[in-house]
């Protein structure tokens, strides 16, 4: 009997071990990805030790888009085709994430990102833009905005994190991973395909509008080389409370929120319209976290009207 269990359990442990070789995805070179995500308008510019890869679009005033965590520039597409008719839009590869990859400093934090807008928009000779941001990078484009309110002309705010924490029990599950001291180092290894489909699903409120080019082009930039690990990094850095910023933006902003954002509580958008003077607010019935990529034209269409807006009032 005692042979038998023996048996099982190291064909269990077999089954597990093979279970988990089938999860190992290696790294993919940067200039691999390089070579088939670059574009014509990209550019990359060194800057606080990381290699800044951007797309410089169109002309007229700047507008500068951030992504969000486990995101890259491609998450704007949709806005970029018509913002880039009427004006200069510049969307990062944030530090960590897309083609730019980890940073030399090692540091993810909000501070950190913060620092990066100005001196990026410093090296382009840019002294005030429009800034807009998603999740993670809504948070840091109203930081920037707080804390350097003469470089902001507008602000542009998508389900912007930073009031509460994302709801632990829809949080994607390498974020669980990510924060999770025993499985947060496998994830520098373990990240098939699947984890990263099931993820975006998650943060779509309708996921039949999810493409599977956008599950590729998201599993290939989690693979770039240092990605994962930077992945973890942010994931893991406790960032200092910068609520309190929210009453110090200046400039005109619209917050735009999906309905379904299973993520971060659409209940905050109240929160974040209360705290920032005169702001105003759209709310999107069926989209979720990322309302610009569900709902590209409604979304843009609201931004657009809002920096019209602006240059009606300033007329």
């Amino acid at each position: 009997m005692r042979f038998k269990l023996k048996n099982i359990a190291i064909a269990a442990a077999l089954v597990i071990l093979v279970a988990f070789a089938l999860m190992i995805r290696a790294d993919i070179p940067a200039e691999e990805l390089k070579a088939r995500y670059t574009t014509a308008s990209s550019r990359f510019v060194h800057i606080d030790g990381a290699d800044l890869h951007f797309r410089d679009e169109g002309k007229g005033t700047p507008i500068i888009l951030l992504h969000g965590t486990a995101a890259s520039l491609q998450t704007w597409d949709g806005w970029s085709a018509e913002l880039s008719k009427q004006y200069r839009v510049l969307r990062l590869d944030l530090p960590g994430f897309g083609l730019t990859g980890p940073n030399a400093t090692g540091s993810y934090s909000i501070d950190y990102y913060s620092n990066l807008l100005l001196h990026f928009m410093d090296s382009l000779g840019i002294d005030q833009a429009h800034i807009g941001g998603s999740s993670l990078g809504g948070q840091i484009a109203y930081d920037f905005a707080a804390t350097h309110p003469e470089r902001v002309q507008k602000l542009i705010l998508v389900s912007p994190t930073g009031v509460t924490n994302a709801n632990d029990k829809s949080i994607t599950l390498p974020f669980r991973m990510a924060q999770t001291p025993l499985l947060k180092h496998s994830l520098k290894l373990m990240t098939p395909r699947f984890i990263v489909a099931q993820s975006l699903k998650e943060v779509y409120g309708d996921d039949s509008k999810l493409k599977a080019e956008t599950i590729s082009l998201s599993h290939d930039l989690l693979l770039r080389k240092g990605n994962r690990s930077a992945f973890v990094d942010r994931l893991n850095t406790v960032d200092s409370d910068n609520l309190h910023k929210l009453a110090k933006v200046q400039a005109p902003t619209l917050i735009l929120w999906g309905e379904a954002d299973a993520w971060v509580p659409v209940a905050d958008a109240s929160r974040f319209q209360q705290g920032i003077s005169g702001a105003q607010l759209k709310l999107y019935a069926g989209a979720g976290h990322i309302p610009m990529e569900e709902q590209p034209q409604e979304t843009v269409q609201d931004v657009l009207s809002f920096l019209h807006q602006e240059v009606a009032l300033r007329d």
